[in-house]
């Protein structure tokens, strides 16, 4: 299965068109997609995870500074615990510690849950970018009706006469106020492997994240005409915690030690 990496929304996919190309759903959506991958052993139901993520959200909006939520620049969730509400921890904990089965399974349940409390979060982060994507678009659109209808001609624009509206700032918290937050892929892809086959190749097309691991000196190289990827795409096979962007593996995360298999493409 090819399957995209880290963005979850077809819409923020990076590059042309990747046949077969499926896009994780941690939990949320009620109906079936059809190029969507949602794991059948997720611990967490839709009901539920809906439930935590709107209590995530309630929390978040303590902050004035969306930069101040620690859950987007955690290195565990763990650092998320310590500030968030009771309400948060009291839901994950009823999915894994139940108190049944050995510690072993007890610690995979937990595991698990954290896994996709990080992707449920990255998931609403998503829908977010793409919402105030289209409120810029949006505000930008209308700046630019106004300006035909005060009946701006190119000489004004040329001379700097007046103000071009459409080039303005629009304050929506988008790219141009440059308050973007980057989306915690780090951790989604720690996240990852407590759910996806064995096989699964995942795709980045995203420049930033492909430069990070070029500096990183992750070993690519061409890949199998058998995956069926694009011509040019190259392959990688580290554990996960190397992807995360960490110099040694961390200590009590399991699943970052698993090893994924990651191709990118320009």
């Amino acid at each position: 299965m090819l399957l995209s990496f880290p963005y979850m929304h077809p819409e923020l996919f990076r590059a042309k068109s990747v046949e077969g190309l499926r896009f994780f759903d941690p939990g949320l959506s009620v109906e079936s997609v059809d190029d969507a991958f949602k794991p059948d052993d997720l611990p967490m139901d839709s009901q539920t995870a809906t439930a935590l993520i709107r209590d995530c959200i309630s929390f978040g909006e303590q902050f004035k500074d969306p930069g101040e939520m620690a859950y987007f620049g955690a290195q565990t969730t763990d650092d998320f615990y310590e500030g968030s509400s009771m309400s948060i921890q009291s839901q994950l904990a009823q999915r894994f510690d139940d108190g049944q089965g050995s510690k072993q399974e007890r610690e995979k349940k937990e595991a698990a849950s954290k896994a996709q409390f990080i992707l449920l979060l990255a998931w609403t982060f998503e829908e977010r970018m793409m919402e105030l994507q289209g409120i810029e678009k949006g505000v930008q659109d209308t700046w630019k009706s106004i300006d035909t209808t005060l009946g701006m001609e190119d000489e004004d624009r040329i001379e700097g006469r007046v103000v071009d509206l459409a080039s303005a700032e629009s304050h929506t918290g988008g790219a141009s106020d440059d308050h973007s937050i980057p989306l915690p892929w780090q951790r989604i892809a720690e996240a990852l492997p407590a759910f996806i086959p064995d096989a699964t190749v995942l795709v980045c097309a995203d420049a930033e994240i492909i430069a990070q691991w070029n500096d990183m000196e992750i070993p690519f190289s061409p890949a199998d005409k058998e995956l069926g990827l694009p011509e040019g795409a190259l392959v990688a096979v580290q554990p996960a915690w190397k992807f995360g962007g960490r110099r040694k593996a961390p200590e009590g995360l399991p699943l970052a030690l698993i090893e994924l298999t990651i191709a990118i493409i320009k």
